[in-house]
């Protein structure tokens, strides 16, 4: 062998990979219950509804991230088990009587690419901001 046999061998070796790499990232699917985000050199560009097949640039350049469209729920009060769930929820009312409340909180995710990026962890702020609501709430009760 020869050493352009050789240099060519190893530009058709990375030549193949190349383009084995843009032909398995270039497309993606989207599921009639998903929604997906399209990142442009890790910036949120478009957010995606519509089920189907769709292309993209590859995979250094665009990034897909996928998210549910189905409502989803926080329960509060519901494990009778679980004493301090329980208490999360008792409240005084203002004839003096203990109330206990169950409470649910469901959302959707309209916007994905805010839920992704405008906040570490969205289940958790709204989590913290429904608890301190019910708090807020207990004591002007």
């Amino acid at each position: 062998m020869t050493l352009k046999q050789i240099y060519v061998g190893i530009a058709s070796v990375v030549g193949i990979a190349i383009l084995a790499l843009v032909g398995f990232t270039s497309w993606y699917t989207v599921d009639e219950s998903e929604q997906a985000v399209i990142l442009t050199f890790g910036n949120a560009e478009e957010g995606i509804t519509e089920p189907g097949l769709h292309f993209k640039m590859p995979w250094p350049v665009q990034e897909v991230e996928t998210l549910s469209k189905e409502t989803f729920s926080l329960d509060f009060g519901f494990d009778r088990e679980d004493e301090q769930a329980a208490n999360q929820i008792r409240m005084i009312t203002g004839d003096e009587n203990i109330v206990q409340a169950d409470l649910v909180v469901q959302w959707k995710i309209t916007e994905p690419s805010k839920y992704l990026y405008n906040a570490e962890d969205p289940e958790q702020v709204l989590y913290n901001a429904t608890f301190c609501l019910t708090k807020r709430y207990h004591r002007l009760i």
